[in-house]
């Protein structure tokens, strides 16, 4: 009896396998959609695609499937384009219709359901969001500002490079001495503060809660929730470590920041013409109304998340 209904469950499995694929071909062919490898009930392409959808292997199945090729995870489906004019199709041609990133349940722990700018959805929050910022980031006059002190930056590694011993003898990880320079110019432009050594406490601090927040958003543990829902509950304890990862982090952002400057702008207040650095004019905008505090705070969060990044490469 026990083998009856194994066998019974196998060709029901094999059954809904096969009826899974034709229908995935039927459907493929109505819509016109790209090639790929063939998906798998429930999971798609997940156990053939995996955790790394790093560049490599998307090469490699472009070879296969061609310059845009399509990937079923679990109830969503990407498509990967792999050549300069499609590129340029996506991004530029139709960027109003593809300007906005998928949303997920990690990035919307982290930046409070799209209240910052570099995550949030493309719309009209998102054209505020980058008024606001271009003053102090995207200007030839910001760059003009801050050369030199980017410059001076790069000379200290040197100098530091050069008086260490082990530099000549057992070689040193010069990556930590780079993202001491890289934090040092995000934050001058940012907050116009820098760090002192790779032993700075406050460094450290920081250090450690981007790199908690960097190795959680980076994880494809979460994407089991995104792409396949009813794996969600087992998600829960994953969720909640990034929601003390950000709360720790936009704290410290506030305490060790934010509440710094507002109390320095209160002793000295500043008109337009006045404002340093690039907190003064969020800042700004948040008294005149057009943010609130969250929206600060997030983005200041997308500062460090740039620190982290040009720290990686």
């Amino acid at each position: 009896m026990d083998l009856v209904m194994v066998e019974k469950g196998l060709l029901g499995i094999f059954a809904a396998v096969t009826l899974a694929i034709l229908l995935a071909k039927i459907r493929g062919k109505r819509f016109k959609l790209p090639p790929g490898p063939i998906p798998v009930p429930i999971f798609g392409n997940w156990l053939q695609v995996g955790d790394d959808l790093n560049q490599r292997n998307l090469v490699s199945l472009a070879k296969k499937f061609g310059d845009i090729l399509l990937l079923r995870m679990g109830q969503r489906n990407l498509v990967v384009v792999s050549s300069p004019d499609l590129a340029r199709e996506v991004l530029h041609t139709q960027g109003v219709e593809f300007g906005s990133r998928t949303r997920n349940v990690v990035f919307d722990i982290f930046t409070g359901k799209g209240q910052d700018m570099v995550f949030t959805v493309y719309g009209e929050h998102w054209r505020k969001m980058r008024r606001i910022m271009t003053v102090p980031f995207f200007t030839n006059k910001v760059v003009q500002q801050y050369r030199f002190g980017w410059e001076e930056e790069a000379a200290g590694v040197v100098d530091d490079v050069r008086a260490n011993p082990k530099s000549a003898t057992e070689g040193i990880v010069i990556r930590r001495r780079l993202q001491l320079m890289m934090y040092n110019n995000m934050y001058r432009i940012m907050f116009d503060r820098r760090f002192e050594s790779e032993d700075d406490p406050l460094f450290l601090k920081l250090k450690v809660l981007n790199g908690e927040r960097s190795r959680l958003a980076q994880s494809f543990e979460y994407n089991y929730g995104d792409f396949i829902p009813v794996l969600r509950p087992l998600l829960r304890g994953y969720l909640k470590i990034c929601k003390e990862v950000k709360e720790r982090r936009i704290n410290l952002f506030k305490s060790y920041f934010v509440e710094e400057r507002k109390k320095l702008a209160s002793t000295k207040p500043m008109n337009n013409a006045g404002l340093k650095c690039a907190i003064d004019h969020i800042l700004d905008a948040e008294k005149k109304g057009e943010i609130n505090e969250e929206n600060v705070l997030y983005i200041v969060e997308n500062i460090n998340v740039a620190g982290i990044l040009f720290s990686v490469f």
